[in-house]
């Protein structure tokens, strides 16, 4: 069950921003429709884009929302 009350979708936008580097944003003004968003941080990095997407999709779920739907850079 999710930390609070929010549901829908968490928008986020996956990219790698060098050689082996890869970087999740998912910030506030992509998510105006949900309160409370600024509680989540603006980004996540890491070495595997795979392993980026999950912990995004997971701290999403940890905070209510149903599901992330990813953007193009």
């Amino acid at each position: 069950m999710g930390a609070g009350p929010k549901s829908g979708t968490l928008h986020a936008i996956l990219q790698e921003v060098e050689p082996g580097l890869f970087r999740a944003e998912y910030p506030g003004e992509l998510n105006q429709e949900q309160a409370g968003v600024e509680a989540f941080p603006d980004m996540h990095v890491g070495t595997d884009a795979a392993g980026v997407r999950s912990w995004v999709e997971q701290m999403a779920v940890g905070m209510g929302y149903d599901r992330v739907e990813w953007h193009k850079a």
